[in-house]
């Protein structure tokens, strides 16, 4: 029986940035996926005549030809190749205002509003316009990205070079980088003075990670907003299965082995550790070292025998909040964007300004916070000439579905997709419902369903001050169950997010590659 270097367990960006990384550096590499596509989320799904994209709102890490951002110098390692479509802004927020708001006003689209920001990309250019909406916060905004160019530096110095040579190059930097990761964003915000209204433009971004201002850590999501500011952000044209699919002819071109609809049903333990796996219930492949980008809730309830799993990582996975679930509804419209009147590619529909206000509504069901999305705003000729797609998002915290019994589920969905749909239109003055061609409503089971994550969240689990990035990168190596088992994905240190999938899947891999060459 052949014996594989690295076995890759799942094909989600993580996995897939694992199995090419070790491909490419001459392991013998399996990647197993129970799917008959790679890509997780990241792929695409055909209603009628539209085809929809998953998951994906918006990728930063493109960057320029002149200066590429990491999640583009991570195809470049590669050799694969995107055809990136790019988006010349960045968001727009719309609060629609309550009865007695004092600061209300009448936007563009004729709606009552206490706040309406479109707002640009580049550190000045969005600065200047956060001041133009709350004069007295460019200073505040220019000194934040001054700071997350600071934080750029340390973390480029310690790449760069190794050991002690990489921390003496980051020293000017480190007083800086230490601060924003000792504080909240809430306070560093305030720390810098910025406004409050500015603040909670500034903090729009909070639900791409999960947590609000008071509980985020202000390193991790300037570093977030910087690489959405700084150079804009993108989509691949042929939508996220164009990065699964160039990634895949990566490893198959490097001599890897690739098995869709091979799901990985039990890990097989010899003399304390992982030592192969049995695929669909009947097949056994062995291997020295694994990588696994499927949820460790998941893992450890279907994979192990309760006796095998070390005590710390039933602790690790307890004391984890599952982050955000979301609902999304997919809409193939008959009209064109310009004959619905849509003119931004991604607006955040709010019931108030304040992410912690946000959050907090957002532990029920359908609160009124929505993200709106057209596609064709970026790529024109995504749908059929004449029409248009709509995505809109909402998230929830916890097990909200736990009432609605099997028989009220359809009902109880199209009311959520028809309350998601109403908000918009109200909040934008669009007519959108006599024009859908095509619909798909997917609720939290949906992706638990097809992702087989806890409660169907994409995002793995908390991100909160007491276990963020810099905790978990620091913790990462004391938090994998064993020496040759490592994780990668969502549930890793950097959260929900394609780019930062892929970061985690390479890092696996780089470190297995090493492990492998010392002949540990």
């Amino acid at each position: 029986m052949k014996e594989y270097d690295v076995i890759v367990i799942g094909a989600g960006n993580g996995g897939l940035a694992a199995a090419a990384t070790c491909a490419k550096a001459g392991l013998s590499t399996l990647l197993l996926e129970r799917h008959n596509i790679p890509g997780g989320s990241a792929s695409s799904f055909v209603r009628g005549r539209f085809e929809f994209e998953p998951s994906l709102h918006e990728l930063s890490g493109i960057g320029t030809p002149e200066e590429p951002g990491s999640v583009e110098e991570f195809f470049n390692r590669l050799g694969a190749k995107v055809d990136w479509c790019k988006d010349s802004s960045t968001f727009r927020l719309v609060v629609p205002a309550k009865e007695g708001d004092k600061d209300a006003f009448v936007n563009e689209n004729g709606v009552l509003v206490t706040v309406d920001a479109r707002m640009p990309v580049g550190f000045e250019a969005f600065s200047r316009k956060l001041d133009d909406l709350v004069p007295g916060s460019y200073e505040s905004a220019m000194k934040a990205f001054r700071l997350s160019e600071r934080m750029y530096k340390a973390f480029d110095c310690l790449g760069d070079a190794d050991g002690i040579a990489g921390v003496l190059k980051a020293l000017p930097y480190m007083p800086d980088f230490m601060r924003m990761t000792s504080h909240t964003l809430k306070e560093g915000l305030d720390a810098l003075g910025m406004p409050k209204k500015a603040q909670d433009i500034f903090a729009t971004y909070w639900c791409y990670m999960g947590s609000p201002a008071s509980r985020f850590d202000f390193l991790y999501y300037m570093a977030m907003l910087h690489g959405y500011i700084k150079n804009g952000t993108g989509i691949p044209r042929l939508r996220s299965h164009e990065m699964s699919l160039s990634i895949d002819k990566v490893i198959r071109d490097n001599g890897g082995d690739i098995w869709y609809n091979s799901e990985v049903t039990k890990v097989i333990m010899e003399n304390g550790k992982p030592a192969g796996v049995v695929v669909n219930g009947n097949k056994e492949v062995r291997g020295k070292r694994f990588i696994c980008n499927a949820s460790p809730n998941f893992v450890w309830s279907d994979l192990f025998a309760e006796a095998d799993i070390p005590q710390k990582q039933l602790k690790m996975t307890n004391v984890r909040p599952v982050a955000a679930t979301l609902t999304t509804v997919y809409l193939g419209m008959n009209k064109t964007k310009e004959e619905l009147g849509i003119k931004d590619y991604s607006v955040f529909v709010a019931p108030c300004s304040d992410s912690d206000e946000q959050f907090a509504l957002c532990q029920d069901y359908f609160s009124g916070y929505c993200i709106i999305n057209c596609l064709n705003e970026i790529i024109p000729d995504c749908t059929p000439a004449g029409t248009s797609q709509l995505f809109l998002t909402s998230m929830t915290f916890g097990d909200v579905m736990k009432d609605i019994q099997p028989q009220d589920y359809k009902k109880f969905k199209t009311k959520v997709a028809k309350d998601m749909i109403e908000t918009c239109e109200k909040a934008l003055n669009l007519t959108i419902q006599p024009y859908i061609e095509e619909i798909e409503i997917a609720l939290p089971p949906t992706f638990s369903r097809y992702l087989n994550t806890p409660l169907g969240t994409p995002y793995g689990y908390m991100l909160d001050m007491w276990d963020s990035m810099i905790p978990r990168t620091l913790q990462f190596m004391q938090d994998q169950p064993f020496d040759n088992f490592l994780f990668c994905g969502a549930s890793q240190e950097r959260g929900d997010g394609y780019g930062c999938a892929y970061h985690t899947g390479e890092k696996a891999a780089n470190l297995t590659i090493q492990a492998l060459k010392e002949g540990q």
